[in-house]
């Protein structure tokens, strides 16, 4: 309830978050009459303070990693996370190789076969050039595409259908699936099956959005309560309460 008077803060009493007579673009007004200005519009918002904090630190600018690359961490999938780890550390191990090839080429004295008054260390600098771009593993995201579209294919004969590839991992990954079994997931469809009106329990009958099918029954004797003024009544509630309707394409 909101008013535009201000309670005084007794001692010892928590800050409050929000003053009482503020309210917020979120919220819904039931009744009554007021009057009220706005003070913070956009980004200032408590709204627009959520969709900061979605998009980034709470100074709502987007992470970033080495100074300018963007920071896609907090999305990557476990196999995308071990694909960047072992990416880095390919690239440390190459470095690490190239160096030390050029340190003991220079220090041999290796030229260029092809033209041998050219220095030392221009050949090694090109040997190592060379080496450094070998290591990089450009087959791998080649490799792990060919995995993860077999497994969408193994999927798709248990008839799984699978919209993104790295949805493969992430459902590999998991071990614990909460899912209700009404067909939200199956055919996204909610589907009731129990209600409780007038102090007496019902079960509901029916699959999908046919009219036709199903009944609703007491779940104690098991009886057909469909005429009941319990259950009419909240079903007119609820008839009131939605703006949805249903049609028959022939």
């Amino acid at each position: 309830h909101k008013t535009a008077k201000l309670k005084q803060k007794k001692p010892g009493e928590p800050e409050k978050l929000t003053p009482e007579n503020m309210v917020f673009s979120g919220c819904s007004v039931t009744n009554g009459k007021g009057r009220g200005f706005v003070c913070q519009t956009g980004m200032h918002t408590r709204i627009g303070r959520i969709a900061q904090l979605i998009a980034g630190d709470e100074g709502g600018k987007p992470k970033t990693k080495c100074g300018c690359l963007p920071d896609t961490s907090a999305n990557a999938t476990p196999l995308q996370q071990n694909l960047e780890k072992l990416g880095g550390r390919i690239g440390i191990i190459a470095i690490v190789v190239c160096v030390v090839i050029f340190i003991i080429g220079v220090a041999m004295d290796r030229t260029d076969p092809a033209n041998p008054g050219s220095p030392a260390w221009l050949y090694m600098i090109l040997i190592s050039v060379t080496l450094a771009v070998a290591a990089i593993p450009e087959g791998i995201p080649l490799c792990v595409t060919i995995s993860l579209s077999i497994g969408c294919s193994d999927m798709v004969r248990k008839n799984v259908l699978v919209r993104k590839l790295a949805a493969v991992e992430t459902l590999g990954s998991a071990s614990v699936i909460c899912s209700d079994k009404t067909g939200t997931l199956t055919e996204g469809k909610m589907t009731m099956v129990n209600m409780y009106a007038g102090g007496v329990g019902y079960d509901v009958e029916g699959k999908g959005f046919d009219p036709t099918v199903g009944k609703i029954k007491r779940e104690s004797s098991g009886k057909e309560a469909g005429n009941d003024i319990c259950v009419r009544s909240s079903l007119l509630s609820a008839v009131l309460c939605c703006n949805t309707t249903i049609s028959k394409v022939k």
